[in-house]
């Protein structure tokens, strides 16, 4: 089974020296001492977690993604507080819970812009950006400010307004074309990074008419920051990962009754899978799921050759017992850690009772109904 493309990690470890050989720091054994960290961790990568502090859903959904932090306890206190002023070191990508952020990261699949602004003693920098035609990722850091927010409260969804009593915080960022066309997409997620102070991370899933767009573009990053009157804005070039990607155009299902979908799209990429299904018919119902209790929405997981499973990052659903007779299902799941041979996909429901909440078991997880004459494999060539 072939694995995803790993690049040699030695490339980042050697910069990072470099860079911390450039540092004029207080005392000279204090180079050493960071030298001798860095080389500690490569050889014990500690575990990585941490959930974003927040995070901001568009289109009714929301993906959580996490990250984790490099101590520096080994620097006084004083001098800790200067090199929190420096950027961090390596992508924030690599750092997230997203195994397909991280992934990206790890195997070279990102671009680092180095792109800064300076508004009012306020210092913006666009330091990660990730394309593979299923999402949009970009990574900021902010200097100049003491505050461990990043991201402000958003008091409007819908016109994107937000807390500006605070200087320094950041609005939702706008991705536009050189056209002035706003970069379209099925859902979005904003997020301070819990664990790497001054980090946000914007996510575009599902990007529309990706086709247009080709292998590079550019992209036009305007971010609005609380009591600066100028936006930060920033012009990049967008590059899409190419290697291991796998597209695949299909007109495959199972029907039950009334009820049927078919499997249109399947793209698997080392840092994502998508999913498009479409169905129609009533949504089957098992007998556990009548009288005072309906069916959900079907949702499908997706399981490989190797009994792995993978739930959708959108787990939302229509506010009514009364299910749609017709669904476009466009989702995204986290990658396996090896290309897989097959994916089957299946279907389920979950349950609501008559107030319109959702059954669950004893730890808290939703029930779920199978139905395994549902279920459908796809053959990755």
């Amino acid at each position: 089974m072939e694995k995803w493309q790993n690049q040699n990690e030695s490339l980042m470890n050697e910069e990072i020296r470099r860079s911390i050989g450039k540092l004029q720091l207080p005392v000279e054994s204090y180079g050493e001492q960071i030298m001798k960290r860095i080389e500690h961790a490569e050889a014990n990568i500690p575990p990585r977690g941490r959930l974003l502090r927040k995070t901001i859903a568009a289109a009714g959904a929301a993906v959580i993604l996490g990250v984790c932090t490099i101590a520096a306890g080994f620097i006084s206190p004083a001098w800790a507080d200067t090199l929190r002023q420096f950027p961090v070191l390596g992508s924030i990508f690599e750092y997230s819970e997203d195994p397909g952020l991280m992934l990206a990261a790890k195997n070279g699949m990102t671009t680092a812009p180095d792109l800064s602004v300076t508004h009012d003693g306020v210092t913006l920098s666009v330091t990660d950006v990730f394309y593979d035609g299923t999402r949009l990722a970009i990574g900021f850091e902010r200097s100049g400010i003491t505050d461990e927010r990043v991201l402000a409260q958003i008091t409007n969804f819908a016109t994107q307004d937000f807390d500006k009593s605070t200087k320094g915080l950041l609005g939702i960022p706008r991705v536009t074309l050189p056209s002035g066309e706003t970069v379209e997409f099925g859902t979005s997620v904003t997020g301070d990074v819990d664990g790497r102070p001054n980090t946000l991370l914007l996510e575009l899933n599902n990007p529309q008419n990706t086709a247009s767009y080709g292998d590079e573009f550019t992209v036009h990053i305007s971010v609005p920051v609380a009591q600066v009157a100028e936006p930060f804005e920033f012009v990049t070039t967008v590059k899409k990962a190419r290697d291991g990607i796998i597209n695949l155009t299909l007109n495959q299902g199972a029907s039950r009754g009334s009820f049927s979908y078919t499997v249109t799209n399947l793209d698997i990429t080392p840092a994502t899978i998508r999913l498009v299904i479409d169905s129609k018919g009533e949504v089957p119902i098992a007998p556990e799921q009548t009288g005072e209790f309906a069916p959900t929405i079907v949702f499908y997981e997706i399981v490989n050759e190797e009994g792995q499973v993978i739930s959708p990052k959108q787990m939302g659903y229509p506010n009514g017992r009364i299910s749609p007779v017709a669904a476009h299902v466009d989702n995204l799941y986290n990658t396996f850690p090896q290309v897989p041979k097959t994916i089957t996909v299946r279907p389920y429901t979950c349950t609501f009772d008559q107030d319109l909440n959702l059954l669950k078991d004893a730890n808290g997880e939703r029930l779920k109904t199978y139905y395994e004459d549902l279920e459908t494999t796809i053959v990755i060539p």
